[in-house]
């Protein structure tokens, strides 16, 4: 099959891989480091650029679909298009009425990260927890904090964009213009203190399996002074939780889940929930899509997995079922030694693009996930041959 890729930045690469792997052509419109994708067999086209998404008339967030929809139909034609693959919430809208095979999240599954406001009445409507609101309103710019805790969170209601920490009331009038410069619908709410965990799951029409779980701090790319962090796992620790942490993760959104299955589409996920200092567990967040930057190594080959995604999520949890997959952060360096990969099989990073032959890291850093156990070989052999270091905490 010809295969299209509509993706945010690299979140399907070893996916993409297999497929060729198996025979497939594959296209994505992530074109940024081109040269890298296509070390892989994998073609880039620049005909649907990413993020022409920023216009108020169809809600921040949306991408245009006076533009979309024509560019869609233009790579179909170009590349006979035979099936499409969209892991970008925003861009799903421009192939729902498409008469082409997809896997696609429905408008309802979407608003469970699109719209803040409506994930936060969802979870609550499945009985769990979430932090206090404090306020809402229909113009952040024109919001004051008054007798409002600090640090304290600030969400868009029901436009696509990050959640902002707010470190104190007294910075938010200099710092609001950071997080959008145009009126937007929001809210205020508590900020949870405790472990950030990850639970990730496969949803296919109706049916869904849990993958993996882990604990990752996220917050330090959502300060509101951290307008464009260069990665989202920079200085950033990505730890296995403890079995008990994990079963009572998973327990906590089985019924949330079984209700989002209700509302369609097929999807990767992951819910992002806070095991609070008060040991109760608030959800915060559920991204109905993988990863940016994604480097999770695909557990089958491209067409068992194509096919497991649409029919069977449960074989594709069962490959997770009694395994570890860590991950490590590397940074510090810019030339990575990209044949280290190779040589230990473990799964290539992503935001690499190729100048003169070098491999080069263009935000400092990248995250590295290892099957059952971190390989202390290849991780000293990297440093070694780089400027590249392991973070394992400050």
């Amino acid at each position: 099959m010809n295969i299209l890729f509509i993706e945010m930045e690299q979140q399907n690469l070893q996916f993409q891989k297999k497929l060729v792997e198996d025979g497939h052509n594959v296209v994505t419109m992530q074109d940024k480091n081109s040269k890298y994708t296509h070390l892989f067999g994998i073609e880039t086209t620049n005909l649907l650029p990413y993020k022409m998404m920023y216009n108020t008339e169809y809600g921040l967030g949306t991408y245009n679909p006076e533009i979309g929809n024509v560019r869609v139909l233009q790579i179909i034609q170009e590349y006979d298009i035979d099936f499409i693959i969209c892991s970008c919430p925003s861009m799903r809208h421009l192939i729902e009425k498409l008469d082409i095979p997809c896997i696609n999240t429905s408008l309802e599954a979407s608003q469970l990260e699109t719209s803040k406001i409506f994930a936060r009445k969802f979870a609550e409507e499945c009985d769990i927890k979430v932090p206090k609101m404090y306020t809402s309103g229909d113009n952040h710019l024109d919001f004051k904090p008054e007798n409002i805790p600090s640090p304290f969170l600030l969400k868009p209601s029901n436009w696509w964009h990050s959640a902002a920490i707010v470190p104190d009331s007294s910075n938010w009038d200099m710092l609001k213009t950071n997080w959008m410069n145009i009126p937007a619908p929001f809210f205020c709410e508590e900020m949870i203190k405790g472990k950030e965990t990850n639970i990730s799951y496969i949803m296919s029409e109706g049916h869904w399996s849990f993958t993996f779980s882990e604990s990752c701090d996220e917050s330090k790319a959502k300060w509101i002074f951290n307008t464009d962090p260069c990665a989202w796992f920079h200085n950033t620790i990505v730890e296995q939780l403890t079995p008990e942490e994990d079963q009572k993760i998973r327990n906590n959104v089985v019924e949330y889940l079984n209700q989002a299955s209700k509302l369609g589409g097929t999807y990767e996920g992951s819910i992002t929930q806070m095991i609070g200092e008060d040991g109760e567990i608030y959800f915060l967040e559920n991204n109905v899509r993988p990863y940016v930057h994604n480097t999770f190594p695909l557990p089958l080959g491209g067409n068992e997995y194509l096919d497991a995604f649409q029919n069977n999520p449960q074989k594709i949890g069962d490959c997770f079922t009694g395994r570890k997959f860590p991950k490590l952060v590397f940074q510090g360096g810019s030339e990575y030694p990209l044949h280290l990969n190779t040589k230990y099989k473990i799964a290539e990073p992503t935001g690499i693009s190729v100048k003169e032959d070098k491999y080069i890291v263009e935000t400092g850093a990248i995250i590295t996930v290892f099957e059952d156990e971190i390989n202390m070989d290849f991780v000293n052999e990297l440093e070694k041959e780089s400027d590249f270091q392991a973070y394992w905490g400050d």
